[in-house]
């Protein structure tokens, strides 16, 4: 099931803490506080009770990554280029978030030489 924009932007408000709370931890503990974060946002939004908590903690390292231009656009789902490269991180990384190893956009890890 694609994810609509509201449900997008309901994980989008989350990415800047979402980004705080990983912010230099290793995968391991990146994983789980992505997570135990996926939990938290399931809980407080009726709008995506729909969805299960794995597929929130997918979705969010997909828009972090997404939003943060890492990998090249077109490595990313045709509907949501429209977000690439748009909320950049404090620090300007690049770096890929590597929470989501289901994602599509793995495959560009290869030219990232990962």
């Amino acid at each position: 099931m694609h994810w609509s924009k509201e449900e997008n932007s309901i994980l989008i408000n989350y990415i800047q803490l979402y980004r705080t709370t990983i912010f230099k931890k290793n995968l391991k503990e990146a994983k789980q506080l992505t997570n135990d974060l996926a939990q938290e946002i399931h809980q407080q939004n009726p709008a995506i009770q729909n969805r299960t908590v794995n597929a929130i903690s997918q979705r969010l390292p997909y828009l972090d990554n997404l939003l943060a231009g890492v990998f090249e656009e077109q490595h990313y789902a045709m509907k949501d280029r429209y977000l690439y490269s748009s909320q950049l991180r404090e620090d300007q990384n690049k770096e890929a978030n590597l929470c989501n190893s289901r994602h599509s956009y793995n495959g560009a890890l290869k030219e990232l030489e990962i």
